[in-house]
């Protein structure tokens, strides 16, 4: 079985990196689809129809026609929905189901609950995985805890209009918007953690924060975190943090 193609599907599609929208039919054209029934199947989803539009291009023989046309990040999105089995290329159709293995792969990844084993479709059980495997799922469960993060913190920092007097901390204030108050808590406490250090080194210290609960605590995800785990990781940030307070300020960089 291949399980890496060097022109994987994506760059089997010849998308121009200079345009925002590709035609819907241009993309059928390349995989030997039938462009009426994909241009219905866009239209009728609500993600891929809010990422669509009709743009007059120019064709071959110097004719302007109007396409429906797909903005280019949602194209994978597209991919996913996809049967191979309506795909005439033979080499096109290995691509997308090499592909759609990887997308379920990685959305196990991003999305798997605590607690769950991190074997999917592409990657062995814990227990069986390889040091390339470990070093895979160990990178995406940082990436995951960062993206996370980054979400809790847009919608912290989303303006409320109940938010505190004077004086208050509004950020804190607004956790209790957050349907999980531990997710927002430890969210709170890593940004609090980060800041803090990052003041210090003039670097970004969210990766020694993220990376620190993986290796320590096997947090992967704010969601559903055990509370036994979750006291821990909040201790560990909390005496971290503490330890910074009362250290000196570092000479600055010359």
């Amino acid at each position: 079985m291949i399980w890496f193609y060097a022109r994987d599907i994506v760059a089997w599609l010849e998308l121009d990196p200079n345009r925002t929208y590709v035609a819907v039919a241009e993309l059928c054209a390349r995989l030997g689809l039938v462009t009426a029934r994909e241009e219905r199947r866009v239209k009728a989803h609500p993600l891929l129809s809010s990422g669509a539009r009709r743009l007059e291009l120019e064709t071959e023989e110097g004719d302007a026609l109007l396409r429906l046309c797909l903005r280019v990040e949602l194209v994978p999105l597209w991919l996913t929905t996809l049967d191979p089995g309506e795909v005439s290329d033979g080499q096109a159709r290995a691509r997308l189901e090499l592909f759609q293995r990887e997308a379920a792969s990685l959305l196990w990844q991003g999305f798997r609950p605590q607690g769950f084993d991190s074997g999917d479709v592409l990657i062995a059980a814990r227990g069986q995985q390889g040091h390339a495997e470990q070093a895979y799922v160990g990178a995406t469960a940082i990436a995951n805890l960062a993206r996370q993060q980054l979400l809790i913190e847009r919608q912290l920092d989303a303006p409320a209009a109940d938010d505190a007097g004077p004086g208050a901390d509004p950020w804190a204030a607004r956790g209790a918007a957050l349907d999980d108050p531990q997710a927002a808590r430890v969210a709170q406490t890593v940004r609090k953690v980060a800041r803090t250090l990052g003041e210090r080194t003039r670097r970004n210290e969210y990766w020694g924060a993220l990376s620190g609960l993986y290796r320590n605590f096997g947090i992967s995800s704010y969601r559903r975190m055990p509370a036994g785990r979750l006291y821990e990781a909040l201790e560990w940030l909390e005496r971290w943090y503490g330890d910074m307070v009362g250290e000196p300020e570092p000479p600055p960089d010359i």
